[in-house]
């Protein structure tokens, strides 16, 4: 026996009021931070994978740790997806500051290294351009990386 030819639900086997057999389901309920803890856990990963680029993964990784802590809201605790964007932004903003010490102390090690790079710049650009960086600057680039070097001694 067909109970649904009138468009409408006559079945009298289902009850209209109980949740379970209706035939439409109540949308869950979401938690209001959901969305800003979801943002907070891409942007860390970003951070995370935007390591080499150096700016990108502070951006990413403040803003996502600024994200997971909003997301909080007046909860006591703070969500699954934000507690994985605030370790992840933790651990890209790390990295990027490590990555920065390491050069810099690649650098301070070595002045001859930098006082390398310098000539190298200096016989790129006049490669690429066919003028000398002197003629923009003042001084070649090898001049301004000898006078960092000379305050790192």
């Amino acid at each position: 026996m067909d109970y649904n030819n009138n468009g409408y639900n006559n079945n009298p086997y289902t009850r209209q009021d109980d949740p379970y057999y209706s035939q439409n389901p109540r949308p869950g309920i979401q938690n209001p931070g959901q969305t800003m803890a979801t943002i907070a856990m891409v942007l860390g990963l970003a951070s995370v994978f935007c390591i080499f680029t150096v700016y990108l993964p502070m951006v990413f990784g403040s803003i996502a740790i600024i994200l997971a802590i909003l997301s909080k809201g007046y909860g006591k605790k703070m969500l699954v997806t934000a507690r994985i964007g605030v370790g992840t932004a933790i651990g890209g903003l790390s990295m990027v500051i490590l990555l920065i010490a390491s050069v810099l102390t690649l650098f301070m090690s070595n002045s001859d290294l930098l006082i390398d790079q310098g000539r190298q710049l200096d016989e790129q650009f006049e490669r690429q351009t066919g003028q000398k960086l002197e003629d923009y600057l003042g001084k070649s680039y090898e001049d301004i990386m000898r006078e960092y070097a000379n305050l790192f001694n």
